[in-house]
């Protein structure tokens, strides 16, 4: 139990040990996924489209392919990263509350509890604001993923490769997940892949750029992703070349994928409430743009939540 820790260094042994464990799961079930879709599928143009299929008179499904591999996804690290250091921060060096009081508060979704959510929330570091400390947990949680899956092979002798990317289930994996250590609430969104949490750098552009650094995203073979949002005034006169020098800089410093909104809070607000005054209006979603009025309310509210950085 929480209260039984004696240190941030005794909490992330069991961390460790759940990592693991659910690890296997996934692993499992990914494998047995694989062998049902050998009795259940055939991919036969998929196949002829892919090297050696047809020189092994293989099906892609049953492993006919040159390459035989499976990607894992790393979902969660920037709200696993804010939840250790607030841990370690309240219960092993401040001693601001006690184990028993933080485990009463995420098991009732800080019900009542209101003023510890707003100091975990505003006065605990957090990735994406260019904090050594915070950033280099999120990187060891990754290192230690993709340590993990190093281990595992699938049905056909390939390895799993990481990705740090959700795709669109940092809302359905948000509804699923209780209250965190970081004052999020039980049901709320996950951040996005690797960016911070929705209202959470507020340190500026440049200061995301270098916690994104910090990131190891070449242990990330099947690509790590990130969304970031900037408003219209980024772009106008000189702000627009050093806009270019920050993605430059993003790019040597070997930052993986990046995507960009250009848009305000308020013209994405003014869309949702007259979507025929902006019939036009495309955002980045995840992997794919898409109007914003078409988006569903709850993607739309994620979309606007994430900062708009103006410097």
């Amino acid at each position: 139990m929480l209260f039984d820790f004696q240190s941030i260094d005794d909490l992330m042994k069991a961390f460790d040990k759940q990592l693991k464990y659910f690890s296997d799961c996934a692993m499992y079930g990914s494998n047995m996924c694989e062998q049902a879709h050998r009795f259940q599928m055939r991919l036969p143009y998929h196949s002829m489209l892919t090297d050696d299929c047809i020189e092994n008179g293989l099906d892609i499904i049953q492993g006919g392919a040159r390459y035989n591999y499976h990607s894992t996804a790393a979902t969660g690290v920037p709200n696993a990263a804010d939840s250790i250091i607030a841990l370690q921060k309240t219960l092993f060096e401040s001693n601001t509350i006690s184990s028993e009081e933080m485990l009463n508060a995420l098991k009732n979704n800080f019900e009542g509890m209101d003023d510890l959510r707003k100091y975990l929330m505003n006065k605990i570091p957090k990735y994406g604001n260019d904090i050594n400390e915070v950033d280099e947990i999120a990187a060891s949680l990754i290192e230690k993923y993709r340590s993990i899956i190093d281990e595992y092979r699938n049905p056909s002798g390939g390895k799993f490769f990481m990705h740090i990317f959700t795709f669109t289930l940092m809302l359905s994996l948000g509804k699923l997940t209780g209250a965190s250590p970081d004052g999020r609430l039980a049901g709320e969104p996950l951040a996005y892949s690797i960016s911070p949490g929705q209202g959470r750098d507020k340190e500026g552009f440049t200061a995301v750029i270098n916690s994104l650094s910090r990131i190891p995203h070449h242990l990330a073979a099947a690509s790590s992703s990130v969304i970031l949002e900037a408003d219209p005034v980024m772009l106008k006169g000189k702000s627009r070349e050093l806009f270019v020098d920050l993605i430059t800089t993003a790019i040597d410093k070997g930052v993986g994928q990046l995507q960009f909104n250009v848009v305000n809070a308020d013209t994405l607000r003014d869309a949702q409430n007259n979507p025929e005054k902006h019939p036009n209006l495309c955002v980045r979603v995840s992997g794919f743009s898409q109007q914003f009025s078409l988006l569903d309310r709850e993607m739309q509210d994620h979309i606007i939540a994430r900062v708009k950085h103006t410097r």
